[in-house]
């Protein structure tokens, strides 16, 4: 009796070889599915022309939109009023104040101080590329390593 390539009891296929299998079906129906999505644009497409041309020409829709033109417009320009009435006063409120605050630099002591280290050992610190830093459950540094890439 030859052996078949079907599998009779996918029950006994392993996780991952199913999981597998499972992505490279899914990213086929995915593409295939794409090389789809020029010609259901185009039908798309169609059908929004022809509900358009229904909807506006045939059935008059342009006389509602005409009939609300006023309305519409007036609408547009209170809106642009308020917007531009609104950035104005902003403009005019800040004009003359500094929007951005100057952070004060911190000093190596000070930070050196807030995380009890001597102020070598923080330039020594400083001057690596990468380090790892602990923290005991209350927040206090307790160790810093250097971390070598590999």
């Amino acid at each position: 009796m030859s052996k078949s390539l079907i599998i009779e009891k996918p029950e006994l296929q392993s996780h991952a070889h199913r999981f597998g299998w499972s992505s490279v079906t899914l990213f086929f129906w995915g593409l295939y599915i794409y090389l789809w999505l020029p010609f259901i644009t185009l039908l798309a497409w169609w059908i929004g022309v022809k509900l358009f041309h229904l909807q506006i020409v045939e059935l008059h829709g342009y006389a509602g939109v005409i009939g609300k033109l006023g309305l519409y417009s007036a609408i547009v320009v209170i809106l642009s009023v308020t917007l531009i009435g609104w950035a104005n006063i902003e403009r005019f409120r800040f004009k003359d104040s500094a929007r951005r605050i100057v952070n004060t630099p911190v000093s190596v002591r000070e930070i050196a101080k807030l995380f009890k280290l001597q102020e070598s050992q923080l330039i020594q610190l400083r001057q690596k590329q990468s380090v790892i830093v602990r923290f005991s459950e209350k927040g206090h540094l307790t160790e810093v390593t250097e971390y070598i890439h590999h």
